[in-house]
């Protein structure tokens, strides 16, 4: 995984075995739309002006496409399933959507942070859940590019997820995060006399998993669903 989405994101990363709802996830991309455009009016002009919100929301076509996407990046990092392009047009909406997501994800936490911006009588909640799964995301893309026929036609999916490096291993803390477990639990798993033995590597001085043996183990875990592409 890249060096800069790493680090734009473990530092606020939720615990590996938190379980997520979409609920939950729906309402902090509501609150990251929200909160990033109030916190842009009081930047610049030290107040929320309700004429001008909804003129930015206007011009930047309301917050459901930011909803839509955030379902999107739900359902591939958490249930596994994620829908192809199948022409260009598809490509670059979809293209479009992820990046969007991204981009508000990255600037929702320090607006929010630093202005605390109240919307309609109520303070924005930070998107730790959302950062969650943008980062699950991209470890399930990285066993994917290693490991999924489909993925292979870089085209038909998102650019966001193909940028990722196909290294061939992930480290512990990416099998925990996709298996949704801790990561004592993964270590644990990796010792010689366990029962389902995670079998390990050396990678300079990280200890990692080989993309292959990741997925394998990881099928046998209850957290983890198989990526569906289609």
């Amino acid at each position: 995984m890249s060096t800069y989405w790493r680090d734009k994101f473990e530092n606020s990363f939720l615990p590996s075995e938190k379980q997520l709802g979409l609920d939950s996830i729906l309402q902090e991309a509501q609150d990251a739309y929200w909160g990033s455009l109030g916190a842009s009016l009081m930047a610049f002009g030290g107040e929320i002006d309700p004429a001008k919100l909804d003129r930015m929301d206007r011009e930047l076509n309301g917050e459901n496409p930011m909803r839509i996407a955030a379902n999107d990046c739900y359902d591939y990092a958490i249930n596994g399933r994620l829908q192809l392009a199948k022409d260009g047009e598809e490509q670059t909406q979809m293209n479009d959507s992820w990046y969007r997501l991204a981009m508000v994800v990255l600037s929702a936490r320090p607006a929010i942070e630093v202005f605390s911006p109240r919307i309609r009588g109520r303070e924005m909640v930070l998107p730790v859940g959302l950062e969650h799964i943008l980062f699950l995301s991209l470890v399930r893309a990285r066993l994917d590019l290693d490991t999924h026929p489909k993925f292979e036609d870089q085209e038909a999916i998102p650019m966001f997820l193909s940028c990722e490096e196909n290294t061939g291993y992930l480290t512990l803390k990416e099998i925990a995060v996709l298996g949704q477990m801790s990561e004592r639990a993964v270590r644990n798993a990796a010792q010689p006399t366990a029962a389902d033995r995670l079998y390990t590597r050396k990678e300079g001085i990280q200890t990692v998993v080989g993309s292959e043996e990741a997925l394998r183990w990881l099928k046998g875990r209850r957290g983890f669903v198989v990526t569906r592409a289609d």
